[in-house]
């Protein structure tokens, strides 16, 4: 008997720990190629606004972090740097900095879906038609699948 469950916890144990690494690095595993390095950088210097994704926020940790540059113009958010990888991560612009989970589902329901990413080096993504970037001020990329802050970086003050 005892040997039984021996093996049903180890094999137990091994199935979640392979399950546990496969959500790590499947995204990477299946991630397009980053956009190239010129493209971001014409976006990066034709931003009306920059930030910094930092990884000491309070609301990243080791594994939900992002850390580079950011431009932020009327037509795209660019990113040139690296973030942990992970699915479903989406781009939001808010009205007020926020720097971890709490403070983001807080005002959720008023934040602004960008688009998403799917790359963790560097990033495009289009702004909206709809959407004007001066009515933000902060730019925050969040995994919805696990509703995970990942970063966030304020790109202008607010007023």
């Amino acid at each position: 008997m005892r040997r039984i469950l021996v093996l049903v916890a180890t094999h137990v144990l091994t199935l979640g720990l392979g399950f546990g690494l496969g959500v790590y690095f499947l995204p990477l595993l299946i991630a397009p190629d980053d956009p190239p390095v010129e493209q971001v950088q014409t976006a990066m210097a034709d931003a009306t606004y920059r930030t910094d994704f930092r990884r000491d926020l309070k609301g990243s940790d080791a594994v939900h972090w992002a850390e580079g540059k950011v431009g932020v113009s009327a037509r795209q958010v660019a990113f040139d740097g690296k973030m942990g990888p992970g699915p479903d991560y989406k781009v939001y612009l808010v009205h007020d900095f926020v720097d971890n989970k709490a403070d983001f589902l807080k005002i959720k329901d008023k934040a602004q879906r960008i688009g998403e990413v799917k790359t963790f080096n560097r990033f495009l993504v289009d702004v909206p038609d709809d959407v004007d970037v001066d009515e933000f001020t902060t730019v925050v990329v969040w995994c919805e699948r696990f509703s995970q802050f990942i970063s966030g970086g304020q790109y202008r003050t607010p007023g």
